[in-house]
This record gives C-alpha cells, sequence and structure tokens, in this order.
C-alpha cells in the first residue's frame, strides 16, 4: 500500500513540475523578444528593409486558374494580352463581380483588382498567393461589413 501512494504522490509532483516547466518557457521567450525589438539600432533597422526590399523578389504570384472554397464562392484569374489580369469573383449571398480588371505588384507580391459587381457598386480587392492557396482581402466596397474581409479560395476544377 506505501507504494502505490508514493507512486501517486511521485505522479503529482512530477505533473506539478512539468505544468510549471511549460509556462516558465513560454513567458521568457516573449520577454526576450520584446527586448530585442526594443534595443534594436536604427543602423540596425535601416540595414534590416534592405534584406526585406531584397527578398521581395520571392513572391509567389498567384497562378492563373479557377478557385473556389468550402462556401463555393468562386475566383478565376485570366492573364490579358497586355499583362493585366481579368478577374471573376463572388461572395455568397452578397455580390458577383466579372471582367474586373487586375495588375500585378512584384514588391508587395499582391495582385490588385477592381471593377463593378452585378449591382453596378465599385469593388476593390487584393489576392495574395500563401502557397497552398490565394487570399482575397476586400479594400473598398458599397458593403461597409466585408471591408478587411478576407476569404481563402483553393485551386478546383471549373
Amino acid at each position: 500500500m506505501k507504494k502505490v501512494i508514493y507512486l501517486f504522490v511521485l505522479c503529482m509532483v512530477l505533473g506539478l513540475a512539468g505544468c510549471g516547466q511549460s509556462q516558465e518557457n513560454k513567458e521568457p521567450s516573449t520577454e526576450s523578444t520584446s527586448v530585442q525589438v526594443e534595443n534594436k539600432n536604427v543602423s540596425d533597422i535601416v540595414s534590416n528593409e534592405h534584406l526585406t526590399n531584397n527578398d521581395t523578389a520571392n513572391f509567389q504570384m498567384p497562378e492563373e486558374g479557377y478557385y473556389s472554397n468550402d462556401f463555393d464562392e468562386i475566383l478565376n484569374i485570366t492573364k490579358e494580352d497586355d499583362g493585366t489580369y481579368r478577374i471573376e469573383y463572388s461572395v455568397t449571398h452578397l455580390l458577383y463581380v466579372e471582367n474586373a480588371i487586375g495588375t500585378y505588384d512584384s514588391e508587395t507580391g499582391i495582385l490588385s483588382f477592381s471593377g463593378k459587381d452585378d449591382r453596378g457598386n465599385d469593388i476593390k480587392a487584393e489576392i495574395e498567393n500563401k502557397g497552398d492557396h490565394l487570399e482575397v482581402t476586400v479594400t473598398q466596397s458599397n458593403y461597409e461589413d466585408i471591408i478587411g474581409t478576407k476569404q481563402e479560395f483553393f485551386q478546383a476544377d471549373e
């Protein structure tokens, strides 16, 4: 019986020690990160911005094609001969955009487009390649509730 009690106490001590250890590991890394950011010199920030600007060529351009998501919303990207993009885009039960015009900015990795929805209202949005999916962010619309909305689209068959 004593062995069972010792085993129980030992398990409790180890369990509690493990819980305390995981909390200690999380907090110092957050503190050290904020301390490092606060102690940066202006020259360090400028040199880091220079490195960031060189990395802009690493963006993945959104590929032409048909994309959809779980809400049956669509995103169809077609590159035109003049280098612009024709965009077809929808938000379920709210709007449908056909023949919007987009341009790709290689410095930001963003394909921006603007056009009119099925009711004649202006809409603007940005498309960013996130690797396994495209993310669309609405930047301007008469429907104020969707401004800032982010949607994920995955490549699909038409």
